[in-house]
């Protein structure tokens, strides 16, 4: 006992001793940033990153270009100057200097910078993440900068300037921010746009927008439209796997991708660009920074966007759309940390055309009695405006407030608190393909969302412990309503008609997740993060469509003869999943106010697609998690991890949980991530210059997955599935000289469902055809392929800055995009199948010509998206046949089994004129 007594104080005594050489090893950095011909420069911003706790500390070079850090512990550190206009300057110093001198000279870089991105980042915002910090994370994390950014043109959204990332397929029925996508990014979608079919992974990827969440918690969702913008986003940054308990949200079960948008600056400017491109696209963005004054730097920036959409009715019918934002920041530095406060407004919406066959089956356009499919009335054409119009909005408003507090040298505290009121309203005026009492919608679902997240952070002698948390609250109204004025119903007054299919129920979504996790670092070269995160969710449901719809009274309507005829007051019926489905009804289990049976089929019966019967659920989880990386070398890193998350299922729309599904089979879905890869990073490899470049293999395991699908004409189908994600991601940049740059993301994925039932969730129907699931009427898809996720991915884009005495007078931008073969979806099933789309590859030119002045510049830009003029679809699905079934000529019989699409963009040619001072 004395022998471990004697033994545990020595080890003790050798830590402490350890920590009291370690702090008294404190030394001093100093040194000067300066150009090639030695003049100082002033206003750049000076980084230095202890490798051994991966914590940095920022400076500002003063007049003279000086800057110095004192109380630095003997560890191997990283300093890095950055400064607009510069090449970043980046040395290593080594552990033993107990005072080291930096000189640090900066060459002027040579290829133009973003019209957005210009000056110098304050360090206390949010900076364009550098190749060493990527080299620091224990995970995969994907940059996109500006000048990959724009592969996606001038007037791409937010979900365009996804595409380049390794993995990502993005597809929907635009081409500009006004429109809404579907992103998927190794099989896990987020978004929607308006597709019929069902997707495997929905809301399972997180979106933040300058760290904050914009995931709905409720319905999992991003509307991609509140991003319509480009020009006012700095970098996208994506981290692949829900990654670290501190750094992770309720979505992120497959990553996570951040879009910061523009950050205060060191100094001040002021850009603006005017671009102007085919189908009447127009769009305005102004950028404005205050610089540093007194502590405070503010940033506020915003832009206009409208046009047509590339796809035409043969009445002209453009399908126009338009979109807003704006943003602000302000940033106040003082010694012990720093606050920000930050807003956001966007408003997107355009009319929405709707999928097209892709060959003749027979389908008539009914106003010119053309056979519509993208084979005879045109590849991009669309239904006229009588037969088929509906405009489609998207809005958003957030607010938030960040403090980050340094409690002394080697601990701090961070508070984020945020509020967003997220908006969408759908109205379609006409509509040939469902006739009757459900002709016209008027959708305006609603989330109004608080939160707060917390977190401390303690430097110790051998690791690095953070512990923290955050809370959610969200109230959420799925608010709907199909109606026919004929029937009495009313958009505008909120009237249900006879027949009329409606929803009006709160949700409240609370999360609660408490985490901990403690980077060990026994040497610089290695860091075990085990972690853990505690996760609560809580959903309350009400329906109270009765009070927030009016009903209307007996009206009356002239008949095709003139004849004024009376119409029923319509019948209220609801469906509640709690009530017994007994008698007659059995196949129509609908009810009344007091729980008896009634027919929905008579005409005058309307349909409640919430619940009168209110309940509460809760779920709990505990996810842990441990990632490692080792760097045997300052260039080269290894790591892995393996993350266990478990989200809350969406809710809302047409069924789904607490409304067609039993709330008692509220089943939290568990994703189980792995991964393992390695970067490498070199500042002057022969060749290849500055470059970095890294490859992963991940695999993904995620269960009780809810798949709702909602069809085109609003009928929601509940679905569940089991499914293996698996595939590597690869990525490479590099700048050979400074006037040079070129970059490779790659992906080549896999993935299927080991189940997929349909009739409802695998809670109620069981991950097997048992003879329960059969009985609750359930059908068995199992070991079929996750409909689209791309074979492979493939971005590539190549700049080259032409020169004349040293100046830059031309830039030739060229991208390439290739998305594989994938695996479709049958709405004749309601399951995915083996049929598959074709892959295609599009080419974009683009070609800059800077005019620069001593403290300003114009730049003139000329971007030709899609250059050979490509045919494509991107994205398809095998049709039941009912969408387009009010087309099919009378006496015959509807088609079924063919592929309805939408096409992607073709080629068009846009001008930018960006001026910067």
């Amino acid at each position: 006992m004395r022998r471990i007594v004697f033994a545990f104080s020595l080890i003790c005594c050798s830590l402490l001793a350890s920590a009291v050489c370690r702090a008294q090893s404190a030394g001093r950095i100093a040194g000067q940033a300066a150009d090639a011909s030695g003049a100082a420069i002033p206003n750049a911003v000076v980084n230095l990153t202890d490798l051994t706790t991966n914590t940095t500390r920022h400076t500002t070079t003063g007049p003279d270009g000086h800057f110095v850090f004192t109380d630095v512990p003997s560890h191997p550190m990283l300093i890095t100057v950055v400064k607009s206009g510069f090449e970043s300057f980046n040395e290593q110093i080594s552990p033993s200097a107990q005072s080291a001198a930096v000189t640090a000279t900066m060459k002027v870089a040579a290829l133009s910078q973003s019209v957005t991105v210009q000056g110098t980042v304050n360090p206390e915002a949010s900076p364009v993440p550098s190749r060493d910090d990527v080299m620091m994370k224990p995970n995969t994390l994907v940059v996109l900068d500006r000048k990959m950014l724009d592969t996606g043109g001038p007037v791409a959204g937010g979900a365009q300037m996804i595409q380049s990332l390794p993995g990502a397929n993005v597809f929907g029925y635009g081409e500009t921010g006004s429109s809404k996508y579907s992103i998927i990014l190794n099989g896990l979608q987020q978004g929607w746009a308006g597709e019929a079919t069902g997707f495997t992974g929905t809301g399972s990827l997180g979106i933040t927008y300058d760290g904050i969440p914009v995931v709905d918690p409720a319905t999992g969702l991003w509307q991609s439209a509140t991003m319509p913008q480009n020009l006012v986003i700095q970098d996208v940054a994506a981290t692949y796997g829900p990654g670290e308990p501190m750094n992770r949200w309720y979505s992120d079960v497959g990553g996570r991708v951040e879009f910061t948008p523009i950050q205060p600056t060191v100094e001040p400017h002021v850009s603006t660009a005017v671009t102007d491109g085919p189908y009447g696209t127009q769009n305005f963005a102004l950028v404005g920074n205050t610089g540093v004054f007194k502590g405070w730097s503010t940033v506020a920036g915003g832009g206009l966007g409208r046009g047509d959409s590339f796809r035409e009715a043969p009445d002209g019918f453009g399908n126009p759309g338009k979109n807003g934002s704006v943003y602000g920041k302000s940033l106040k530095t003082f010694s012990a940390g720093s606050v920000a406060m930050g807003v956001l407004y966007s408003d997107a919406g355009g009319y929405r055309p709707t999928v097209i066959p892709t060959t003749d089956v027979g389908l008539i356009d009914p106003i010119n009695g053309q056979h519509f499919s993208e084979a005879t009335t045109g590849f991009y054409s669309s239904l006229p405006y009588a037969a088929y119009n509906k405009y489609d909005t998207n809005a958003m408003f957030m607010t938030y407030g960040r403090e980050h507090l340094f409690l002394g040298p080697k601990a701090s505290f961070r508070n984020t608190t945020w509020y967003t009121h997220i908006r969408r309203f759908h109205r379609r005026n006409a509509d040939a393909l469902s006739q009757g009492a459900q002709v016209d919608e008027w959708n305006n679902p609603h989330s109004n969302i608080f939160g707060d997240e917390a977190g401390y952070t303690q430097v110790l002698p051998w690791n690095t412990v953070d512990i923290g948390g955050y809370l959610l609250h969200e109230v959420y109204n799925p608010h709907n309503l199909f109606y026919n004025p004929a029937d009495g119903g009313s958009g505008a007054l909120q009237i249900v008609g006879q027949g009329s299919k409606f929803r009006s129920g709160y949700f409240q979504q609370d999360d609660v997740t408490f985490y901990a996790q403690d980077d060990i670092h026994p040497i610089p070269q290695i860091h075990i993060i085990p972690g853990v995160a505690v996760n609560g969710f809580s959903t309350s449901y009400s329906d109270q469509a009765a009070r927030d719809f009016t009903f209307a009274s007996s009206t009356y309507f002239k008949d095709v003869n003139g004849t004024a005829v009376a119409s029923p007051s319509p019948v209220y019926a609801t469906h509640c999943a709690l009530y017994p489905q007994t008698g007659s009804n059995t196949t129509d289990p609908y009810y009344d106010v007091w729980g008896n049976p009634v027919q929905t089929s008579d005409g005058s019966t309307t349909t409640d697609q919430g619940s009168l019967c209110g309940a509460h659920e809760s779920r709990s989880a505990v996810s842990p998690s441990i990632d490692v990386s080792v760097t045997p070398r300052e260039w080269f890193t290894l790591y892995g991890d393996y993350d266990v998350t478990e989200r809350s299922p969406e809710f809302g729309g047409g069924g789904g949980l607490f409304q067609k599904v039993n709330p008692t089979y509220y089943i939290l879905s568990k994703g189980s991530y792995g991964q393992f890869g390695g970067k490498v990073h070199f500042t002057h490899a022969p060749g290849l210059g500055n470059f970095i470049a890294g490859v992963d293999y991940y695999h993904l395991n995620y269960d009780n997955q809810e798949i709702d699908v909602e069809t085109a004409t609003g009928v929601e189908l509940t679905s569940g599935g089991n499914t293996t994600y698996h595939g590597v991601d690869a990525f490479f940049n590099s700048n050979p000289r400074s006037n040079i740059n070129f970059f490779v993301n790659f992906a080549g994925e896999a993935s299927n469902y080991n189940t997929f039932v349909t009739g409802g969730t695998i809670a109620e129907c069981g991950a097997s055809s048992n003879a329960a699931g059969l009985a609750a009427g359930c059908a068995y898809y199992n070991n079929l392929p996750v409909s689209y996720t791309p074979d492979a991915t493939l971005n590539a884009g190549f700049y080259y800055g032409i020169q004349h005495h040293n100046h830059e007078i031309l830039e030739p931008r060229f991208f390439l995009q290739t998305t594989g073969s994938q695996h479709l979806w049958s709405n004749l099933t309601g399951a995915p199948v083996t049929q598959t789309m074709p892959a295609f590859t599009t080419a974009n030119l683009s070609f800059i010509a800077p005019i620069q002045f001593e403290k300003q510049s114009f730049h003139l830009q000329l971007d030709i998206m899609n250059l050979a003029n490509s045919q494509y679809n991107e994205f398809e699905y095998v049709s039941s046949g009912g969408y387009f079934a009010s087309l099919t000529p009378a006496g015959q019989t509807t088609p079924t089994g063919y592929i309805n699409a939408y096409p992607g963009a073709p080629r068009a040619v846009y001008g930018t004129v960006s001026y910067q001072f």
